[in-house]
Order: C-alpha cells, then sequence, then structure tokens
C-alpha cells in the first residue's frame, strides 16, 4: 500500500513539473530538457551603414513604359506619345471571307484606350487631343540614330503634319477615346507601303494643366488603328497594333519603339544631390548598397528589418496625388556595378512580400518600409555573391507626373537612410 501511495505522489510531482516547464518558456535549470534555459531575447540595432545611393533617371527605358504620359502643364512639364505602325496591311477579309485588295477606305480611326481618370481627377473644361505624322525616315533608311531624341521630334509637331483633332468633354473620358483620321492619307500610305507613325499633343486651355495616361502594348492593350475598307457592312475591319522595324535588323531594339513618351519641357535630367528619388517624368528609380555586419546576417535569426527613409517635400507637379512606392531585391549579378544597369534588373511589384507605402509628393517625415526578406536572403552569402543593395521604384512608373523625394546619405544627421534590423542571437538549450 505504501508503495503504491509513493508512485502515485512521483507521478503527480512529474505531471506538474512537466504543466510548468511548458507554461514557462524560460523554464531555468530544472527542466533542462524540455526548455531552453533562456528565452529568446530580441535585440534591435539602427545601421547608419548607406554607403552608397544615387538616382537614375529614365527607368523603365524607353519603350518599356507602362503608360505613355499625355502632359500638358505649360513649362512645368509637356510630353508627348509617339506610336508606330510601320507595317500596314494591304488587304481586308470581305462579308464573303475572302482577302480583298485595299483600294479604298470607308473609314480609319485610332482607338486610344486610356486610364479612365476618377472624379477627383478631370479636367475643369474640355481638352483636345491632337495627332501627327511624325515619320520623318527615308524609306531606304537603315539607321536613323536621332529618331527618338526629344528635340528631333518636336519640331515634327508643326500644322503642316497635323492629322486630325478632336476635342473632348470631360465626362467623355471614359475607357477608350476615337480620333479619327483623314481616308485619303491612310489610304497612300497602304497603297504605297508607306509608314503611318502619329505622334499625340495634348492641348489645355491657358493656365489648366492636364495629363493622360494612354496604355501600351507592355500592358498588351496599346493605341491601334482601325480601318475600314469597304461601304459593305459585313466587311471585316482591318485593326492594326503597333510596330516599329527601325533599327533595322535590331529586334530587341526596334521591338519597344512601338510605342513610347518623350519629355519636351521639365523633367531634369539629374535628381537633387541631396536626395534620391523615385516617380516623376522621366520616371526615377533609386540604388541603395549597406553595409551590414556579417555577425548580424550569418550569425543571427532576423525577426524585422526595416528601410529608415525621410521624406523630403517636394511640391512640383501633382504635389498632393498619392504616389506607391515600393521596395524592391536587385536581381543582377554582382559583377555589374553601373547603376543604370542594375536598376533594370529588380524584382516585380509585390515580390518577395514586399510591401509599398503610399505617400504624397508633398508630404514629408520618416518612413519605414519593411524589407525582411530581402535582407533574410543576404544569410551565409558574401557580399561578391549577394550585395547588400535593395532599390526603390514606384507604381505606374512612366505614367504619373509626381515624385517622391527622400533625403540621401549625403546629407548629416538624422535624416540619412538607415536600416533597422531587429534579431535573435543564437539560442542554446540545455542538456542533460
Amino acid at each position: 500500500m505504501y508503495k503504491k501511495v509513493l508512485t502515485l505522489v512521483l507521478a503527480v510531482a512529474s505531471t506538474l513539473s512537466i504543466a510548468a516547464c511548458a507554461e514557462k518558456l524560460e523554464g531555468g535549470a530544472s527542466c533542462p530538457l524540455l526548455c531552453p534555459q533562456q528565452a529568446p531575447e530580441l535585440r534591435d540595432t539602427t545601421i547608419d551603414g548607406v554607403i552608397f545611393d544615387t538616382t537614375v533617371v529614365g527607368l523603365p527605358p524607353i519603350g518599356s513604359e507602362r503608360f505613355l504620359m499625355l502632359a500638358s502643364h505649360g513649362d512645368s512639364l509637356e510630353t508627348r506619345a509617339i506610336v508606330r505602325f510601320d507595317t500596314l496591311p494591304q488587304s481586308f477579309t470581305s462579308a464573303n471571307n475572302l482577302d480583298s485588295v485595299i483600294v479604298r477606305v470607308d473609314s480609319a480611326q485610332l482607338v486610344v484606350p486610356i486610364v479612365r481618370p476618377d472624379s477627383q481627377h478631370l479636367p475643369a473644361s474640355a481638352i483636345t487631343i491632337e495627332a501627327y505624322n511624325v515619320d520623318s525616315m527615308p524609306p531606304d533608311s537603315v539607321t536613323i540614330p536621332t529618331d527618338t531624341v526629344a528635340s528631333v521630334i518636336a519640331t515634327l509637331f508643326r500644322p503642316g503634319r497635323l492629322l486630325a483633332s478632336r476635342t473632348f468633354a470631360p465626362e467623355s473620358l471614359l475607357d477608350t477615346l476615337m480620333i479619327p483620321l483623314p481616308t485619303d492619307s491612310v489610304l497612300d500610305r497602304v497603297v504605297n507601303g508607306k509608314k503611318l507613325r502619329v505622334g499625340f499633343r495634348l492641348v489645355t486651355p491657358p493656365g489648366q494643366g492636364y495629363d493622360l495616361k494612354i496604355l501600351t502594348t507592355t500592358v498588351g492593350l496599346p493605341v491601334t488603328l482601325r480601318i475600314v475598307a469597304s461601304t459593305d457592312t459585313g466587311a471585316h475591319p482591318v485593326v492594326v497594333t503597333p510596330l516599329s522595324n527601325t533599327p533595322r535588323d535590331q529586334s530587341f531594339l526596334a521591338g519597344p519603339l512601338a510605342d513610347y513618351s518623350i519629355v519636351l519641357q521639365g523633367g531634369s535630367s539629374t535628381a537633387a544631390t541631396d536626395v534620391i528619388a523615385v516617380g516623376g517624368v522621366p520616371s526615377r528609380r533609386s540604388l541603395l548598397r549597406f553595409d551590414v555586419p556579417s555577425h548580424i546576417v550569418d550569425s543571427t535569426t532576423i525577426v524585422r528589418a526595416s528601410l529608415l527613409l525621410t521624406q523630403k517635400p517636394n511640391r512640383g507637379i501633382s504635389s498632393r496625388d498619392s504616389i506607391f512606392v515600393f521596395p524592391a531585391a536587385i536581381l543582377a549579378q554582382s559583377s555589374v556595378h553601373d547603376a543604370r544597369t542594375v536598376l533594370q534588373f529588380v524584382s516585380a511589384i509585390g515580390m518577395y512580400g514586399l510591401d509599398s507605402l503610399a505617400m504624397a509628393p508633398a508630404d514629408s517625415g520618416e518612413r519605414a518600409f519593411e524589407v525582411v526578406n530581402i535582407v533574410r536572403t543576404w544569410r551565409g552569402q558574401s557580399t561578391d555573391v549577394s550585395p547588400r543593395a535593395l532599390a526603390l521604384r514606384s507604381n505606374g512608373e512612366g505614367g504619373a507626373p509626381g515624385e517622391v523625394q527622400f533625403f540621401s546619405s549625403r546629407v548629416g544627421g538624422a535624416v540619412r537612410p538607415r536600416l533597422r534590423i531587429t534579431y535573435v542571437p543564437q539560442t542554446s538549450f540545455g542538456l542533460p
């Protein structure tokens, strides 16, 4: 009887001891097998270790924009959009489904898909879109190095080259705009195998700046040319999508030039030396490189990592329109050192679970971007293999005039870029 009681007492005591360990993480030496010797210790460190930062203007490169920015803000900002139809079909499908040669054009119009403005961003009054002939290349030309230079193209927007214009009331700015073209001009190009290159210009009333976003080949919904080559209502219309054949025999260069934007006024070529920036027109991306102690990257468990930046107010165009700013991982090889090249190889928006922050260009104050998933990829990798770097980019690059600026590492004090890391040191466990 005594032995049974003793056994029961020992069993109860053992159960209570295990329960105590389960309820208290820092169980100590009384339960060496079941509990760690001490609770995980979270440590914070803020690294003022930005060894390089810079802003590159004109990214994504010309022809890679998701939107064509068509802006009219006087001396502050003036942009144009170019769409190339370098091959025009010379036949159409008749009502009886037979191919027929185009000998007349009953109607022709440009179908222009736009990003529909919300009620807060409608123009105050009617706006006009003008379409110009901007083809200046001889038919037998091999390369024309200036055919994407803004100053050269600007000279082609003159009265003698005007193809068509159409005025739109604010409430008519829906998803798609239609701009009729002169049928004789289109027929001449079709019959004689000529190109049709259209330059779009936005005209607004004096003192009323405005901008439109036109969709592009990059997003798969570009401007198209719709030709009706017969009065027979059963005939199929010919729909022509943008295509660029120059530079000749260089498809990797010619392809992106099917549609692109140019900036005639505004949009400085370099950012101020005391800031790094994203957004704007031309669009900007920024690159930051860090010096992070290897013992933090390799010998701890990183719980959280935040890039701390201080926004500098920019009260230029669209200063109150919010822009989403994203951190992005660098995908270029470590052997690539040129910042412009590096910033062309960055992760897509939202990749690695990286979230954005919405901010207006005129805002100010500290901003914290969560970048833990980038910092964790540095573990166990040398800086030659995995550089301690990241990029900043905006949504709708090239399609929004607002530019968000942050103080760079060249500015002293607390407004410099910093990296705050929360980590757990290596934890030892008790042994029997």
